[in-house]
């Protein structure tokens, strides 16, 4: 006798969870590949532009989804193109309809490290005197790889957003200019940071309400700045920025810029300082050329810059347009800007549902400014 074999399958519905996208956006060139994983057989499914849910028709079993798309943001009214991802395992698959969710979340094969908060105005203590010992930078790994911190250099601006000058040499177009460099440690691989994680690079890395109660704790920073001697306090247990050029002292009067990067594959502190050195002037409101000596730092080098100023009193932007188009900033020249930040907004999150930070290299529209600090 015969029998007929007669195999079971399935309807199979997919739609796409955006929640967690942020913004207005729009979809395109979405695959879905269902592969089961017993048989490993692979089905595929697309979804259309504008459609909300992708359809298959399965055997049953149980599957894997993968799914890969592009997505357009719009940021400040410019389109960022990235690409759109979502996994999801062991779908048991076993009626005669199945419907599927699948969170998506944001893949950029350009992301690296950005800033994503800048803490420089200081804490006031319960007396009403400023604070400095407290400021800090957080770094983001913003891409979907574990990234390195190691060899990551920090630094500060030498000419003020708030001061506009004509600078001879003019570099600005092909590199930054700063005397306040810093360099984090590590051999190359000792300092691994996963996708969508921090590190804290904290000016004094203590426990910083010992000395003021309207301020935080800081021992446990991932690093910490050498500052000048008569305020750096070091902590052994956290491993210390070289200082390249200058003291890194974050101004508290918010009118400077940031840039962080890594110097090319052959290139340390001294060779940089040898090949780097700038030598420019300009011309002081009452005639007299004045002379100064820095370093400038190439483009090609930086990773993410942030132009900082005050609220008001914004006259230009310390770095190449190349790199940001806009500024931000945490107050003015009062009292009200202490314990104020700049953070970067959030657009979406990543395959392991850490924030995916927003980067259209515009400060302006890229932080929130004037924000309450983040840590606690």
């Amino acid at each position: 006798m015969k029998d007929e074999f007669l195999e079971s399958r399935s309807n199979v519905f997919i739609e796409l969870d955006n929640s967690k996208l942020v913004g207005e956006y729009s979809i395109s060139n979405v695959n879905i590949q269902l592969q089961e994983i017993n048989s490993e057989v692979v089905t595929s499914s697309t979804l259309g532009t504008g459609a909300d849910t992708a359809k298959a028709n399965l055997t049953y079993g149980t599957y894997t989804a993968t799914l890969n798309g592009e997505i357009t943001i719009k940021v400040n009214g410019a389109d960022k193109k990235m690409e759109l991802k979502a996994r999801k395992s062991n779908i048991v698959v076993n009626s005669e309809t199945t419907n599927i969710t699948l969170q998506t979340f944001l893949s950029d094969p350009t992301a690296n490290f950005v800033f994503k908060e800048i803490f420089f105005t200081g804490n006031l203590t319960p007396e009403g005197k400023v604070y400095n010992g407290d400021k800090y930078f957080i770094v983001h790994n913003n891409s979907n790889d574990t990234l390195y911190a190691d060899g990551l250099f920090l630094a500060q601006s030498q000419f003020l957003t708030t001061t506009k000058r004509v600078y001879t040499p003019d570099v600005m177009k092909d590199a930054f200019t700063s005397s306040e460099i810093i360099l984090l440690p590590g051999t190359g691989k000792q300092y691994p940071v996963a996708p969508g994680e921090d590190i804290i690079i904290a000016n004094n890395a203590i426990n910083h309400t010992e000395a003021n109660p309207n301020s935080f704790d800081l021992s446990k920073a991932n690093f910490e700045i050498e500052l000048i001697k008569n305020i750096n306090i070091d902590n052994p247990q956290v491993p210390n920025a070289t200082n390249v050029a200058g003291n890194l002292l974050m101004t508290v009067q918010g009118n400077k810029s940031y840039v962080m990067g890594r110097f090319p594959e052959g290139m340390d502190a001294e060779k940089f300082k040898t090949e780097n050195a700038y030598n420019f002037s300009y011309v002081a409101v009452n005639g007299a050329v004045i002379k100064n000596d820095s370093y400038k730092i190439p483009n090609s080098y930086i990773l993410d810059a942030v132009n900082v100023s005050q609220k008001t009193g914004f006259e230009w932007l310390v770095t190449s347009e190349t790199l940001d188009l806009g500024w931000t900033y945490a107050g003015d020249k009062t009292d009200e800007r202490y314990g104020k930040a700049v953070i970067r907004k959030p657009l979406g999150v990543l395959d392991n549902g850490k924030p995916f930070l927003q980067d259209s290299n515009n400060s302006t529209v890229d932080f929130n400014h004037a924000t309450p600090y983040s840590l606690k």
